[in-house]
């Protein structure tokens, strides 16, 4: 299989964190939510969102 977290951001809010993850396919997607954190003591739940599309800008634009 091929999945892995790229990243984790802690954040303030309703939410405690993001993990940010790559996975071929939904299928892969739901494996690693049940293999990897439905077992955790420490979540209590989670949710999942699909970005079908993305752009980044590397270079930021000056403030005017």
């Amino acid at each position: 299989m091929r999945r892995g977290g790229l990243a984790v951001y802690v954040l303030t809010g309703g939410d405690d964190l993001i993990i940010h993850v790559a996975v071929p396919d939904v299928d892969e997607l739901h494996s690693f939510l049940i293999d990897r954190l439905s077992d955790r003591r420490e979540i209590v739940s989670f949710r999942s969102s699909v970005v079908f599309q993305h752009d980044r800008k590397l270079v930021v634009p000056p403030l005017p």
